[in-house]
């Protein structure tokens, strides 16, 4: 039986992409996405108009991770070279052995592409 341990650093990879967690630090590698895709935030329930709130943004999912609610990733294409986007693991309920995946969101180059 597998146990989370929200301490450790999971990295999810197969030669296509490679998830690992977000760091404050990804503020750089995301920037471009709150600065020059706006249509990405439309429908998000936090806006994104800047590097500001991209900064905001990262940090409410690290105090997630930290209160143990949720475990975030920045996604690296590997085919592209490039940061792709972020997703996370959320309502995790380590009791129920379970949890969801989403808040994902992608770059424009990136959407419409298959990561297998």
């Amino acid at each position: 039986m597998f146990t989370f341990d929200f301490s450790q650093d999971y990295f999810l990879e197969n030669e296509q992409v490679m998830l690992r967690p977000l760091m404050i630090q990804d503020v750089q590698n995301l920037q471009e996405f709150a600065l020059y895709e706006p249509d990405i935030w439309k429908y998000s329930l936090v806006p994104i108009n800047d590097v500001s709130d991209l900064k905001g943004y990262i940090e409410m999912a690290l105090a997630a991770k930290q209160s143990e609610k949720e475990y975030p990733f920045i996604v690296f294409d590997k085919k592209q070279q490039k940061y792709a986007g972020s997703t996370r693991f959320y309502d995790i309920q380590l009791q129920n052995q379970s949890l969801q995946l989403g808040y994902t969101w992608y770059g424009k180059a990136f959407q419409g592409h298959r990561f297998e």
